[in-house]
């Protein structure tokens, strides 16, 4: 075989595999972001709820 072909054959495996674990990074990162914004959510609901409490009890 010639030599040019398995290094392009090769080259062109490693770029492939590259771009499909710099997708992957991306989609686990996403789906870390998202499952902190479901935290963040929480926390503002709960701070909503505990405002609206203070305001009931007359101490805000």
């Amino acid at each position: 075989m010639d030599i040019t072909l398995i290094i392009t054959v090769a080259l062109a495996s490693a770029i492939i595999v590259a771009l499909l674990v710099l997708v992957g990074i991306i989609i686990y990162q996403r789906w870390r972001i998202g499952d902190q914004n479901v935290f963040i959510d929480r926390f503002f609901r709960q701070n909503e709820e505990q405002r609206e409490k203070m305001k009931k009890a007359g101490l805000l």
